[in-house]
């Protein structure tokens, strides 16, 4: 059944050549730790992408897919409206370590609408995660292991400006992987584009160096 979960799906009305849920978090997660791997955070942000549309691993989410695209199968008849997908998995991130998980729900359950506060309702990360969602229909894996130290060492007198500094650098890894990715999935043509690693001075076109 988990073969029927769909992260996006193209112009196409067959189901085949949509992009598998379980391949987009796979492929973000990867993407995202190998950007945070340069400041030394690459399992923080592979958490992230693991975790960040969990959401859509729901049948209503399923059916929301299928009816927008006009097709048909067992899963068109439980739409109920247009569920969110950002929530549950920053949820599971949440409930799985009150710490480092609720530090990373910041970015997950923010990856489409920016990043939340902690209070205020009905928007604030607090609120989000104390909501009931639609239920969860893709088996998970096991309980996630999350880091016992941080990337960098606390200055206690700007700790407030680190963990926010931190989770903004988080979030760039995680939508950067996420925009690509789908890129990729939705308009591989546009995403060879990117495969031209031109330096900086030819792009600037200035002769030595800059």
């Amino acid at each position: 059944m988990a073969d029927k979960y769909y992260a996006h799906s193209t112009s196409s009305g067959d189901v085949n050549e949509w992009q598998p849920l379980a391949e987009h978090l796979f492929n973000v997660a990867n993407r995202s730790r190998g950007f945070a791997n340069i400041f030394g955070a690459g399992i923080w942000a592979e958490l992230i992408g693991r975790h960040h549309d969990l959401g859509k691993g729901t049948r209503q989410w399923q059916a929301w897919l299928r009816n927008v695209n006009n097709v048909v199968d067992e899963f068109y008849h439980d739409l109920e409206g247009h569920p969110s997908h950002a929530f549950q998995g920053a949820q599971q991130l949440a409930r799985q370590s009150s710490q480092a998980g609720k530090l990373l729900a910041y970015c997950v359950a923010g990856h489409h609408a920016g990043l939340p506060d902690w209070a205020g309702k009905p928007a604030g990360l607090k609120n989000r995660l104390e909501q009931q969602y639609p239920e969860l229909s893709i088996p998970l894996s096991a309980k996630s292991c999350f880091p016992k130290l941080l990337p960098f060492p606390i200055d206690s007198s700007r700790m407030g400006f680190q963990f926010q500094f931190f989770i903004r650098m988080l979030f760039s890894c995680l939508i950067d992987a996420d925009f690509l990715d789908t890129e990729q999935a939705l308009n591989p043509e546009k995403a060879k584009w990117r495969d031209n690693n031109t330096d900086i001075q030819s792009l600037c076109k200035i002769p030595g160096k800059l």
